[in-house]
């Protein structure tokens, strides 16, 4: 079995770091590396993180310059043929690492591997799986669409990883969007249909708390990879953010505004197709883009597109 290594970078998250750091050993792979990079926390996570420290392969706790420099960090000290990480508020599923082995076996040149997962509350309470079928990769449903690959499930080939570079430092919502971009240039990456990992989603996440400066960014990233100053898929997240507040104002934006945005969302939203994925984002099977139930669906969509009221695009994707 090949070597895996994990990485999870970490700061002030005491309160979920301990399932993070379960859910890795226990996952009882054989040849495993696990990396902790803690970015200087002032609570309880260095008395968690000396308690399993003999689980782990390196750790170290000091100041940083963000996600990305921590992250990275721990990739130079990982000498896996397969790297990850896995931020300390997820957590794997039991198997994840045997599955991810099984695909690089399979298919051992892709440049990465990424499955299905769990949404799940601060408290982990599961909210839906992530991927509504099955996990399929479209590069142009990636860079004009959504982000729809589950970070924490998705697992990078070392040599990929090192021909195209680490993660930029000078970003910190898209991040794993732009590596994705960068690896999928070296080839087709392979999916697993296995649930393999949980991602939380809480009020005091980057994706929650990001706001336009995120939108700004994530529009950066198209631009670079596409050439194109917008997308449909910005578009979408940026009228995801307006809705949301405007309706924290209903004072100064009365429900006929916010419906129009939501028009203006679900008509956006339609443009997926062009690329390859439904308006929730998510690729479409080669028998869906032809499927007469595909389009009856898509019928239904314009005419319901109050589903995304208490959807949000922006739920797709929980960048890092």
């Amino acid at each position: 079995m090949k070597t895996i290594s994990i990485i999870t970078p970490s700061y002030n998250q005491g309160q979920f770091l301990e399932d993070c750091i379960h859910s890795v050993i226990n996952q009882n792979y054989a040849n495993l590396e696990y990396i902790i990079i803690d970015g200087g926390s002032t609570d309880n996570s260095l008395e968690i993180i000396k308690k399993y420290q003999t689980n782990l392969t390196y750790w170290v706790s000091e100041p940083d310059h963000g996600q990305a420099e921590a992250i990275n960090k721990g990739l130079r000290h990982a000498t896996g043929e397969i790297v990850a990480w896995l931020n300390s508020d997820d957590f794997y599923l039991p198997h994840a690492l045997e599955h991810v082995a099984q695909a690089y076996q399979a298919t051992p040149t892709a440049p990465f591997y990424f499955g299905n997962g769990l949404r799940v509350d601060q408290h982990g309470q599961p909210k839906r799986p992530h991927f509504p079928k099955t996990v399929i990769f479209n590069q142009e449903a990636l860079l004009f669409g959504l982000n729809y690959i589950l970070q924490p499930a998705t697992f990078i080939r070392r040599e990929s990883l090192e021909k195209v570079g680490y993660l930029d430092t000078n970003l910190h919502y898209g991040l794993d969007t732009d590596l994705w971009l960068r690896l999928s240039t070296l080839g087709e990456p392979a999916t697993i249909e296995s649930q393999l990992a949980v991602s939380r989603e809480y009020s005091s996440t980057k994706t929650a708390l990001g706001s336009f400066n995120r939108i700004e960014e994530l529009r950066q990233i198209a631009e670079n990879h596409s050439g194109k100053a917008i997308t449909p898929g910005i578009i979408c997240y940026f009228l995801d953010t307006l809705y949301q507040l405007t309706q924290e104002q209903p004072d100064l934006f009365p429900s006929s505004y916010r419906r129009d945005i939501l028009r203006f969302w679900g008509d956006t939203s339609l443009q997926f197709e062009k690329f390859g994925a439904a308006p929730d984002g998510f690729p479409l099977s080669p028998h869906e883009k032809n499927s007469f139930l595909h389009r009856l669906k898509r019928i239904g969509w314009v005419r319901l597109r109050d589903f995304i009221k208490g959807y949000g695009f922006a739920n797709i994707c929980k960048p890092c």
